[in-house]
């Protein structure tokens, strides 16, 4: 069987990012450049040269950036999020333009001409996101696709992770894996992709070849194996070709220039936000009457516990009448002062403190409650590779997966991120988590009635 070529819709659709990305990147520094001519260049004494590497610049450096903060993914990302990602973008790069330029001109600028350049390119990109979402669905149809899964086993909450509106993928149906292998087979070509669950190595395999004879893409849920798998180093030992799996974290020059970061970020960090700091110590005082702070035993790499610090965004005692519960969407243990320090993170800024003396690190796996963490790795085996680091205050999981991830998922999440960590990668998830302050969605509750499939940040916290 002759493999199909690539699907026409996927290529439009890498063609019309392209072109989308070009203009975004082109209107931005347009507007920076027009408004550097016309106001700077007289105090910077720049010339063509000046003019031209600084036109460079400012363009790889915004192109980084905007893809840091996701300002190019129109077709996966909320129109809100989009602009939020590109205020962000666009703020950091004209604020490091506008010392350099400053620096060049050995005094300060006028503040008010960046402020235009600012306003100009949100503004347009604003259009460009609106004009993006109104054309994309047109141009780009969804493509159908089809999940198979174990028998018996078929969840509709999967449908609704395709967002139509922001995937290039819709599943439209589903099919178990005790389906006749002729009949799932026949099944696969009614549609143009295929999402495969956690089926069984037979299943996999004869699903993933029979795609790869026809063309059709597969998007595979993978478990712990995969994600080893797709990190490991190909090696070849004479003619055999083997994998490298990292089963070991990463090397002692990253771990040292890891706490070296930590202790430098998180020293200045406590140093800087102290009036913040001070100011909601203060409001929750005022609230109840009750400690500023709580402690609570969490868990860190290879299983030592350390006690977690918070601000108290909670009741006093909250955990005394019903024992350790998962938070609600409208808790009524929470104070109207916790509920706001929560929605922004101002009540995690204690943990700098946990970082600063080494027991947590800017960038890692959330800790978990010890009299929790047993239950779920009994039901969940695979949660307990969380420990292989350090706990910490931002991680993938917590910037890619919301409040309420289910704990395979969470894990998943978090398995990536041990498997590829890097100095650079922690970097760009510190960098990426000022996005995430901003938005609501990582920060809500749960329903109790779904407890015992969600995250663990329990209501015991308010103690």
């Amino acid at each position: 069987m002759k493999p199909k070529e690539r699907s026409p819709i996927l290529n439009r659709e890498m063609l019309l990012r392209t072109i989308f990305g070009v203009l975004l990147t082109v209107g931005s520094v347009a507007v920076f450049f027009a408004i550097h001519m016309r106001y700077y260049t007289y105090a910077t004494r720049l010339v063509v040269r000046g003019n031209s590497l600084l036109l460079l610049m400012y363009t790889v450096l915004l192109i980084m950036i905007l893809h840091l903060y996701g300002a190019y993914r129109i077709r996966y990302s909320r129109t809100r999020e989009l602009v939020l990602s590109y205020a962000l973008a666009s703020f950091i790069e004209n604020v490091l333009a506008y010392m350099v330029l400053s620096l060049i001109a050995r005094r300060l600028l006028p503040v008010g001409d960046i402020i235009l350049v600012f306003v100009i390119q949100c503004f347009g990109a604003l259009l460009l996101y609106v004009l993006g979402r109104v054309m994309l669905p047109m141009l780009l149809p969804t493509i159908p696709a089809l999940f198979i899964h174990p028998a018996g086993e078929w969840n509709e909450d999967v449908a609704s992770k395709f967002d139509r509106r922001r995937s290039s993928y819709a599943v439209t149906g589903e099919a178990g894996e005790d389906l006749p292998r002729r009949e799932l087979l026949r099944t696969i070509d009614n549609y143009g992709a295929v999402v495969l669950g956690p089926v069984s190595a037979q299943t996999r395999q004869v699903v993933i070849g029979y795609c790869y004879r026809t063309g059709i893409k597969v998007l595979l849920v993978p478990d712990m194996t995969d994600i080893m798998v797709a990190s490991a180093q190909p090696m070849v030992v004479k003619d055999y070709l083997m994998y490298d799996l990292n089963t070991q974290g990463g090397d002692a020059a990253y771990y040292i220039a890891k706490r070296g970061l930590d202790i430098l970020v998180s020293g200045l960090s406590l140093l800087i936000l102290s009036p913040i700091m001070l100011l909601v110590a203060l409001a929750v005082k005022l609230q109840d009457g009750g400690p500023v702070f709580y402690r609570q035993v969490r868990l860190t790499r290879g299983g030592k516990e350390f006690k977690l610090i918070k601000f108290r965004s909670m009741i006093v005692n909250a955990e005394k009448a019903t024992g350790a519960v998962l938070a609600g969407k409208r808790d009524d243990r929470i104070t109207p002062v916790g509920r706001f320090i929560r929605a922004t993170r101002l009540d995690e800024l204690p943990q700098l403190w946990n970082i600063f003396i080494g027991d947590m690190t800017l960038v890692g796996p959330r800790p978990e409650r010890p009299e929790f963490y047993q239950t779920i790795c009994d039901e969940y085996p695979e949660f307990n590779y969380r420990l292989m680091v350090k706990a910490g205050l931002t991680g993938y999981a917590q910037l890619y997966g919301k409040y309420n991830t289910s704990f395979p998922d969470k894990a998943r999440l978090d398995m990536y991120y041990i498997q590829h960590a890097s100095f650079f990668w922690d970097i760009q998830l510190i960098l990426y988590t000022l996005k995430i302050i901003f938005t609501r969605e990582s920060t809500e509750g749960v329903e109790v009635q779904e407890e015992t499939h969600r995250d663990s940040e329990f209501i015991g916290s308010g103690k």
